[in-house]
């Protein structure tokens, strides 16, 4: 197995409680998010709720829309938080210590861009752009200005997934691992019309998290699409998708996502229906209650489940209220948050590989496809600093590896 594959990094935060203790002291940090519509409404009501961050200004192009934002956020005095239409520029004016970037996904290079020049740290909201090309070049512009950014990929902070996590930490390498996604509905908006709606829509949760779980890195794709004739969907919102795996130590393995829109009853929860087969040990999550855990030995087994049961009990944040917390934590502690850009382009960059296996109708190397990108960047890069970066990588998987 090539040296250029890595084992995905273990979870920076062991315990959000923790977190929030260790940093009650600290005064919070001042946030502007950009992009008021529903992410960003969400966005602005846990920036508004957290001990860790102060909401001071909202902005997006849509007239009253940050007014909007501002007053279902809960802020103590919503006269106090600003308005624009240009949210890096209030961020500045402002004195803003983070951007958070809950807009349209073709907005997210030029918005993030922008606010890494302006010295800003980004936390975004997945995709991390709307192309492979110009998340590579979102690379390179980190890397350019020092400037943390991190996408807010959530599932990663389920409690349930770090204790997932651990398991296969304890009893991996991993075989087979399955996620069953089956959810009927039939969105509005742009969705109707997209190509592969399911896959860019939902396949980077489950694609990330297989990746955080497993501890291991996509090597190709083989995926297939079908649309019944009920769909109304314009694109496949159906799918099935076969990962080939590594873990950075010789070990290969499988993940299997299996997607749809279009099947009706006994419908999953939004995270997906997981198992997972490793070598000393087997589990499943039904994507919302507590993962079952089972062992060859019975003992074993009994006092893992009791653990886990256990470590249930206990509520902490998730989703996005833990991801602002890594964030801020990331950046007083002055190291690479998890999901730094660097660490989230192979996520995402299953998702681009099963688009083009479902296109092309075949195997697609993620390697190869990674390659192409980065040609695609280099010719389209406005910046010289970037464009010598990314065409001083010797693999776009070799400069994944350096950041991680």
């Amino acid at each position: 197995m090539s040296s250029e594959l890595r084992t995905a990094p273990e979870p920076r935060i062991a315990d959000p409680n923790a977190a929030l203790a260790g940093a009650a002291d600290a005064a919070p940090l001042r946030a502007v998010v950009v992009g008021a519509g529903g992410m960003g409404q969400w966005w602005s009501r846990v920036i508004a709720a957290s001990p860790v961050t102060e909401l001071v200004g909202v902005a997006d192009l849509a007239e009253d829309l940050p007014e909007k934002a501002i007053a279902q956020s809960g802020v103590a005095d919503p006269s106090a938080v600003a308005v624009g239409t240009d949210g890096v520029d209030l961020a500045v004016e402002l004195g803003a210590d983070i951007l958070i970037n809950p807009t349209v996904p073709v907005a997210h290079h030029p918005v993030t861009v922008k606010a890494l020049h302006a010295g800003i740290p980004v936390l975004g909201e997945k995709p991390v752009t709307e192309t492979l090309p110009e998340a590579l070049s979102l690379m390179a512009h980190a890397e350019l200005t020092g400037v943390p950014f991190m996408v807010s990929q959530s599932r990663r902070f389920f409690p349930q997934v770090r204790e997932l996590k651990r398991f296969v930490s304890a009893h991996g390498p991993t075989a087979l691992t399955s996620a069953f996604f089956s959810l009927f509905t039939e969105m509005e908006g742009f969705r109707r019309t997209q190509q592969h709606p399911l896959l860019r829509d939902m396949g980077i949760h489950a694609f990330d998290t297989a990746r955080y779980i497993t501890g291991t890195d996509p090597v190709a794709v083989t995926a297939i699409g079908a649309s019944p004739q009920w769909s109304v969907y314009a694109g496949d919102a159906t799918v099935t998708c076969t990962f080939e795996m590594a873990d950075g130590e010789g070990t290969s393995s499988l993940f299997v996502y299996n997607g749809s829109w279009n099947a009706r009853g006994l419908p999953t929860f939004w995270n997906s229906d997981w198992r997972i087969g490793a070598e000393h040990g087997s589990a499943t999550w039904d994507g919302r209650g507590t993962p079952q855990l089972g062992t060859e030995d019975e003992a074993e087994t009994v006092a893992l489940q009791a653990a886990i049961d256990q470590a249930m009990q206990t509520p902490e944040p998730d989703q996005i209220d833990a991801s602002i917390i890594e964030f801020v934590t990331s950046l007083r502690e002055g190291r690479t948050p998890m999901c730094a850009v660097h660490e989230n382009i192979l996520s995402f960059a299953m998702v681009e590989a099963a688009v083009a296996s479902v296109e092309r109708g075949g195997r697609v190397v993620i390697d190869e496809l990674l390659e192409e990108a980065r040609t695609e960047a280099v010719a389209a890069e406005a910046d010289p600093e970037a464009r010598e970066i990314l065409q001083g990588w010797s693999s776009v998987r070799e400069a994944i590896a350096a950041r991680r």
